[in-house]
């Protein structure tokens, strides 16, 4: 079901390093037993349209990995989703972090192992479990207002192995028409892969495909960098609901929200016109033959970032041990429902 996957390409663009006080601010780790380490911790990266905008993003946690392990560490990017999980399964990438349905990949294939969960909050005292949620949106006026509306028209997925993109779009598709083979979605509608998730935006505000699915954050996001029109998600003003400074949205809108924006949404303007469940939240995942002393110093790494404020504030999230939080009872196990939707799409885990 899978395309074929893409050469990996290895970027070593490493963006301006944090001031050393910022890192050193945390406290000393644990010494660990350090038999086994690589001599150095390659984090794999998908950059989606823009390579250093990236990597300066990740460049607080790498930064502050290499000074918390002591252990020199860097960024690799690739192509896309699945090239970063070739690498892990080659040896060349020693870490990722790409999305949780990746990462149900990478654990099939590449000896993937998940230690802790970003949470894309500031507000180190959120213990809500992390999440997001797929989004499918139009241009209003294109008569889309339900998933019943996409038959014959076209829909722009992301990746294959985007779990907002494809992977939950997808079986939200499934189950809304009654459909018991994925192959009767490209008979519905007109399917097209953006690439990446601003690609999706640019491809309904361009009038390339009449709707398509992507991660809710996103939408404000590229709304704001292209000066694209947006509904709802500049100016929610719906009780219960945050606003775009308050992201993540924890709970999606109900129908009723749904149809109340698009009913005021101005013609030619971006709106949403449904939303998915919960998705769990993209974990940090290292290959699972490294001795337990080096996943464990890691995940201790993550876990321990929270207690730096500046750090936080300029990554924008830290990280969380979704089973210390009372919420299952392996991290792992949290990503079955997205187990679940590849098997409803009859997604072989294994055969990509």
């Amino acid at each position: 079901m899978l395309k074929a996957t893409t050469k990996f390409f290895i970027g070593l663009m490493l963006a301006a390093v944090l001031s050393v006080s910022m890192v050193t601010a945390q406290e000393s780790p644990t010494e660990f037993d350090r038999t086994g380490w690589p001599e150095t911790f390659i984090i794999g990266v998908y950059p989606g349209d823009n390579v250093e905008e990236a990597l300066a993003g990740v460049e607080p946690l790498r930064a502050y990995l290499e000074e918390y392990l002591n252990l020199r560490t860097v960024l690799v990017t690739g192509t896309s989703y699945n090239s970063v999980i070739e690498a892990m399964a080659a040896g060349r990438v020693d870490a990722m972090e790409v999305g949780p349905f990746a990462y149900v990949l990478a654990a099939e294939v590449a000896q993937a192992e998940a230690i802790a969960v970003a949470n894309y909050t500031t507000d180190t005292t959120d213990t809500t479990m992390p999440g997001y949620i797929s989004v499918f949106f139009t241009k209003k006026g294109s008569g889309i207002r339900t998933i019943e509306d996409l038959a014959g028209r076209s829909f722009g997925f992301t990746d294959p192995a985007s779990a907002s993109g494809y992977l939950i779009p997808a079986n939200e598709i499934m189950v809304a028409m009654g459909f018991t083979d994925p192959a009767e979605i490209e008979a519905f509608t007109n399917v097209n892969f953006a690439g990446n998730h601003p690609n999706a935006v640019l491809a309904v505000w361009n009038d390339n495909v009449e709707a398509a699915g992507t991660f809710d954050a996103n939408l404000p996001i590229q709304a704001d960098r292209i000066g694209m029109d947006l509904c709802g998600y500049t100016d929610l003003g719906i009780e219960g609901q945050a606003t775009v400074e308050e992201w993540p949205y924890q709970v999606p809108m109900t129908r009723e929200e749904i149809e109340a924006i698009y009913d005021e949404c101005p013609e030619g303007h971006l709106v949403v016109f449904h939303q998915s469940r919960v998705i769990p939240e993209t974990p940090f995942a290292i290959r699972a033959t490294y001795p337990d002393s080096f996943k464990q110093a890691v995940r201790q790494a993550l876990l321990d970032f929270s207690k730096n404020q500046d750090l936080v504030d300029e990554f924008q999230r830290f990280y969380v041990d979704p089973v210390q939080l009372g919420y299952t009872d392996s991290i792992d196990s949290q990503y079955d429902v997205l187990r679940e939707a590849a098997r409803n799409l009859n997604i072989n885990l294994r055969g990509r």
